[in-house]
């Protein structure tokens, strides 16, 4: 199913632990903000070592994370990463590569700070 509605990305938003207890009209606002993002097998999602610039949930496909250029987990549908950089500013801890055809709904550190600083 496209995620090019806020309502069709709610499933995808919604489990995810930091979108917990958010109300369905503040959960909505987040859907408003992200946007869907796909990336080819084999394609570089984010870079160890990069500024941390967004958070990214998983709707389609499966991700290899790796340290120091060593596999450490996988992603699949519901999985997310980016939060911490997100939240601190740091850079990325990881390096994330897309196994096959990958699906994302992408939150960019602009609109969540947007959505923080709005009391709901």
């Amino acid at each position: 199913m496209p995620l090019d509605t806020p309502l069709t990305r709610l499933p995808v938003l919604r489990p995810v632990p930091i979108f917990r207890g958010l109300s369905k009209a503040s959960l909505l606002e987040v859907a408003r903000k992200s946007s869907e993002v796909a990336y080819p097998a084999g394609a570089t999602v984010v870079r160890q070592g990069d500024p941390g610039d967004s958070l990214c949930i998983v709707a389609k496909g499966q991700l290899d994370v790796y340290r120091d250029e060593r596999v450490v987990r996988q992603l699949t549908a519901g999985d997310f990463f980016g939060e911490i950089s997100l939240i601190d500013g740091g850079v990325r801890s990881a390096t994330v590569v897309a196994v096959g055809e990958v699906e994302l709904l992408q939150l960019d550190s602009s609109d969540f700070e947007s959505l923080i600083s709005v009391p709901y």
